[in-house]
């Protein structure tokens, strides 16, 4: 009985707020640019896909767990005059949360921004080989680094389904990235 009594209250003042609240699921799709700390002949660009889950809370915030891989960012330098090669390959994957501030335009399209923190593990593979043997070394570096971003989202009328898109920024102290700015489009399926 005394469980009843403690639990009741609980029960109600949920179902009050129930309406306050709106989970989903999402994916996002993205091009991420790198700076990085050296000079590395390396491309910028960086594929990625991202699932998430969340929850919007009342009209103007947010909250987001991610998941995010990107897809190998691979190259071979060769040197003048050398039989020398180097193939050099990084990737990453990341997962965190964001908090978001939802900022309504016009009906059913908001203006957002977001901040949060990610942990980043970044794997780099270099592979040498000077024509008679191949040697090689390889990494991976785990960091936690904070994230901002901003984005437009516009919700279907029946409210299920809402598509997004978004820039965000992330600093990292990395050895080799220095920063990632990153470039998306997703949707969200709201419950």
């Amino acid at each position: 009985m005394k469980k009843i009594i403690f639990i009741l209250p609980i029960i109600l003042s949920a179902n009050a707020f129930a309406d306050n609240f709106t989970p989903y699921i999402g994916m996002d799709a993205g091009l991420n640019i790198a700076s990085y700390n050296n000079d590395i002949d390396l491309e910028e660009q960086y594929y990625t896909g991202t699932i998430n889950a969340g929850m919007r809370i009342g009209q103007n915030f947010g909250v987001e767990l991610f998941f995010t891989q990107s897809a190998d960012n691979e190259n071979t330098i060769t040197y003048e005059y050398s039989p020398l090669t180097q193939d050099i390959n990084i990737s990453y994957q990341s997962f965190g949360f964001d908090i978001f501030g939802y900022y309504p335009i016009v009906k059913d399209m908001d203006f957002f921004t977001s901040f949060g923190i990610a942990n980043y593990r970044i794997s780099h593979e270099f592979e040498f080989n000077d024509g008679l043997t191949t040697y090689g070394e390889s990494d991976t570096t785990t960091e936690t680094a904070t994230r901002f971003g901003i984005g437009l989202m516009y919700t279907f009328p029946n409210d299920s389904v809402s598509i997004l898109g978004q820039y965000q920024y992330s600093t990292l102290s990395n050895e080799l990235i220095k920063s990632l700015s990153e470039f998306s489009i997703g949707f969200r399926y709201n419950f």
